[in-house]
């Protein structure tokens, strides 16, 4: 008897693995195939999600796992046709079915800082639900951060989101600093230099008491050039 459990669990189990994948990407390029068009930007593919739960035995964060992967190598060359009412909805369905799944607010940073009008705008509003759910992360808020600054030459956003970074448990030194560069870079010099020295009162860590007075060093170097 247990010779014939091996058996299964070496040769049966593993065929039916394969052929549920084979079943799900079956099922989703035939999704993609139904893609509609509206101008100027094309609608994000919709798949048949309930066939999707049940060829996967009703496995909700396995359908979610499949729906990020596919999302993300169904992207157009040029993310900004899309049409990110879409997207966001679509992402919502992914988080919904696993809200422990963090890769749509990660492709959220990358499919939608393409464009930067009021649409482009709603990759904030999303990210936002991501502190939610994941209060302790940084990667997020420091990725909006960056998306702020450099696609949407927002430094009050990115100084905003910066904050949210810094203050995440386990944010890195650089992290932790963040918004004194940015308001360094805003030339509100005294704001950085009173948020760095409360950050060096309540610090213990050599990396970043070092980041710091680098940090510190170079705003005094302004001051005295002013």
């Amino acid at each position: 008897m247990p010779a014939k459990m091996n058996i299964i669990k070496k040769s049966i189990l593993p065929c039916l693995l394969v052929l549920l994948l084979v079943g799900h990407a079956f099922l989703v390029n035939v999704g993609w195939r139904n893609v509609e068009e509206k101008n100027p930007y094309q609608v994000v593919p919709r798949l048949h999600l309930e066939w999707m739960k049940l060829v996967s035995l009703d496995q909700e964060r396995f359908v979610s796992l499949l729906l990020s992967l596919y999302l993300l190598a169904a992207a157009p060359a040029e993310c900004y046709q899309w049409d990110y009412k879409g997207l966001l909805s679509y992402m919502r369905v992914i988080t919904g079915l696993d809200p422990y799944n963090r890769s749509p607010f990660f492709f959220a940073v990358h499919f939608m800082s393409f464009r930067t009008d009021t649409e482009g705008r709603l990759i904030f509003s999303y990210l936002d639900e991501s502190r939610e759910k994941f209060p302790d992360d940084w990667k997020l808020p420091w990725q909006a951060s960056y998306v702020a600054k450099t696609r949407f030459k927002d430094s009050n956003l990115a100084y905003h989101y910066a904050l949210k970074a810094a203050n995440a448990p386990d944010a890195p030194p650089i992290v932790r600093i963040l918004p004194a560069i940015l308001l360094r870079n805003l030339g509100d010099t005294e704001t950085a230099y009173t948020y760095l020295a409360t950050l060096r009162e309540h610090t213990s860590d050599p990396k970043e008491i070092e980041a710091i007075a680098g940090e510190l060093e170079k705003l005094e170097k302004n001051i005295r050039q002013k």
